[in-house]
């Protein structure tokens, strides 16, 4: 049979969906694993839609991105970073944060290349460096000490990863799968260390800006000094409207990293979807009235978040099935938990040959019809030991579901 594939791809053939959505589909769990909102979206994302379709909104976009929505965005984040940002030169549309960091790699990357990525990371960041020939450098996050304080970032470990191959710094606030936020005095020590390094890049996932606990604030690496023109900042209208299907997102950042963006989108998928495009636009704009009781929608999004982590957290923390501590999480889509007592409470079939994560979250899965992700997945070699007992749990479901996972995790 033939099978000669492309070497770039060869170490990427398994990931930890492949194993863990048709596990929790075959035993018909409640999935807690995968972070996509299963709830229906906003009545109002679906009547922009409607008018989107009704207006004729139906053909191909310039590369870069619809002008209505491109124009919406540079209105909204000139307010955001402070500054005024040309909606025809420092933003490019494109099928999602991941097609947005695809276009930064290729459009930034060389053989050879460096790029620093700061630990836990979402798992789609090594493939999309190694691709056109970048060398990831992992630096870890340090693990909070206990449930009620961040994890921490050990600059001194963080500053000696930088030499002269480094191309790129990528990062994620709020952190997938850790739900931290990058604090202002952290993202100060971050800026004074590229300050001595001015051909590094920034790239900076930020798809989880808007879902932020506990009052605290979200702020853009773009925004601390002078680094505006070798950053890029990614956002999400899949996280922001619930609708990950639409596959769409934006970057905004300094005009020559967009205007190489939109030459590698130029030669891929050509443009985005212009319909969804032109209904984000009008999502936006309704995004900053009151909604549903709080001052914007933004707010009200939260809201439902914060609600859902206690929820988690309360469960986890009176469970009398698992042994979990639940961390801090201070935004996005998910909770972390950390086993407890080994994981003596796994039965030993589940344990051998697997880390302690793998081990329970089969576990779950198949005995108690609930699944999560194991954090391990999220780290590198050098500090997987970080993630072995940590597991990942999903804030972007239904009220309903987590109804469900109480009575399953707290029995009486």
């Amino acid at each position: 049979m033939w099978k000669d594939i492309a070497n770039s791809l060869e170490n990427f053939q398994y990931t930890v969906w492949t194993e863990f959505t048709p596990l929790a589909l075959k035993h018909q769990a409640i999935n807690l694993g995968q972070g996509f909102p299963n709830f229906a979206c906003p009545q109002f994302v679906k009547d922009a839609l409607t008018e989107a379709v009704n207006n004729n909104e139906n053909q191909y976009s310039r590369p870069a991105g619809f002008p209505m929505l491109v124009e919406e965005i540079a209105k909204i984040y000139s307010v955001k970073h402070n500054r005024k940002i040309d909606p025809m030169t420092e933003v490019a549309v494109c099928y999602g944060a991941s097609e947005a960091l695809f276009n930064v790699s290729m459009a930034l990357i060389n053989p050879g290349d460096e790029v620093i990525v700061i630990d836990p990371s979402f798992d789609i960041y090594i493939p999309q460096i190694c691709i056109p020939g970048g060398i990831p450098i992992r630096v870890s996050l340090e693990p909070p000490v206990d449930d009620v304080s961040p994890w921490t970032i050990n600059f001194d470990k963080l500053e000696a990863a930088f030499n002269n191959k480094t191309k790129i710094l990528l990062f994620n606030t709020p952190n997938n799968p850790i739900g931290k936020i990058f604090t202002r005095e952290e993202l100060e020590r971050i800026a004074q260390i590229l300050e001595k390094w001015p051909n590094v890049a920034i790239v900076a996932d930020e798809v989880y800006e808007h879902i932020v606990f506990d009052g605290r604030e979200h702020i853009s690496l773009a925004d601390i000094g002078n680094l505006w023109e070798r950053s890029v900042t990614l956002s999400s209208a899949g996280k922001l409207f619930s609708i990950t299907g639409w596959k769409t997102g934006w970057a905004v950042g300094g005009p020559l990293i967009i205007k190489n963006m939109v030459v590698s989108k130029l030669w891929t998928s050509f443009c985005s979807n212009t319909v969804c495009q032109g209904a984000i636009a009008r999502c936006l704009r309704f995004a900053e009235n009151e909604y549903e009781g709080f001052p914007n929608y933004y707010k009200w999004l939260s809201n439902q978040y914060e609600q859902k982590r206690e929820r988690i957290k309360n469960i986890l923390s009176n469970s009398n099935v698992v042994k979990i501590q639940p961390l801090l999480s201070e935004g996005g889509f998910f909770l972390v938990g950390r086993i407890l007592d080994d994981g003596d409470f796994i039965p030993d079939r589940y344990k051998q040959g697997a880390t302690l994560d793998f081990a329970f979250c089969r576990w779950l899965t198949e005995e108690y019809k609930v699944s999560a992700i194991p954090c391990s997945a999220f780290f590198g070699e050098n500090s997987k030991h970080y993630g072995t007992n940590l597991v990942r749990f999903a804030l972007c479901k239904e009220f309903s579901d987590y109804d469900k996972t109480e009575k399953i995790l707290i029995r009486t």
